[in-house]
């Protein structure tokens, strides 16, 4: 299934000023959410992370639930979650990954190894080891979350990395869907268009879901990626490939995150 739509906003100075103001407050956590929390220190990427789990009610250990992996948790979780109780949303459970100390997304989101990058970058795959031996099995065995999809989500590099876990192939991709919002597809001289087109070779996307949006303020070469990926993703046949995707008008890449969560939820089935 492959759906397109473009969402338009009204545009008012007034109602642009109130969201403007209230972007710069933090969420409050919803009061009915009930939660979890621990640090890890990862062998595998040697950083420290706070996890952050949320859900409506107890997690009942035998059921089964759709559960979100939410990248830049430290920004987004409490946001995320004010959605899922708007929504009343019982049977989603949030995995918010965040950091411990330094904010290491920029070596853990970004794959190949960029020179002129400020900073470390190019450990993805030292991160999808961490999601795959350390935090999902911890999720799974230590808190009794069974999983019946399991849904990466990500904005801005996040979202690259969304869309890196599910094209590659070194590494076990141990997700069902991806919700990739306004995603830096220009990485590396936008490795990520061969990427996928080795995975149409490998047909790695086969049953798998992807919703990725982008905002039409977010400049001429985020939207142009944006465009190619989507027909590119379009024209590759994979088999019961579930992908949709969209522009928010007036939208910039600040306003992105929270908007993009809310409709890319619909990926989950």
């Amino acid at each position: 299934m492959i759906t397109y739509s473009y969402t338009k906003r009204p545009v008012l100075f007034l109602s642009f000023m109130l969201f403007f103001f209230a972007s710069c407050i933090e969420e409050d956590l919803p009061s009915n959410m009930k939660q979890q929390n621990f640090t890890v220190k990862s062998n595998s990427t040697n950083f420290k992370y706070a996890i952050q789990i949320g859900s409506l009610k107890e997690v009942d250990v035998t059921k089964e639930y759709h559960v979100v992996y939410l990248l830049d948790g430290d920004d987004y979780y409490n946001e995320c979650m004010q959605i899922i109780s708007s929504e009343n949303n019982e049977n989603i459970i949030v995995v918010s990954i965040g950091y411990v100390g330094d904010n290491e997304r920029g070596t853990d989101y970004s794959y190949p190894y960029a020179r002129d990058f400020d900073g470390d970058s190019g450990g993805a795959k030292r991160f999808i080891d961490f999601l795959n031996s350390e935090l999902i099995p911890r999720i799974e065995e230590d808190y009794q979350i069974k999983s019946l999809t399991k849904t990466i989500y990500g904005h801005s590099l996040g979202g690259y990395f969304a869309l890196y876990v599910m094209m590659q192939e070194g590494k076990e991709n141990p997700f069902d869907n991806a919700i990739v919002i306004s995603p830096n597809l220009m990485w590396y001289n936008s490795f990520i268009f061969d990427l996928e087109s080795n995975a149409k070779e490998l047909n790695l996307l086969d049953g798998k879901g992807v919703y990725m949006s982008m905002g039409d303020l977010e400049g001429v070469g985020m939207n142009a990626s944006f465009d190619a990926l989507t027909r590119q993703l379009e024209l590759s046949n994979y088999n019961d490939f579930n992908f949709s995707y969209e522009r928010f008008e007036n939208t910039s890449h600040r306003n992105s995150p929270i908007q993009g969560f809310k409709k890319g939820l619909q990926i989950i089935e």
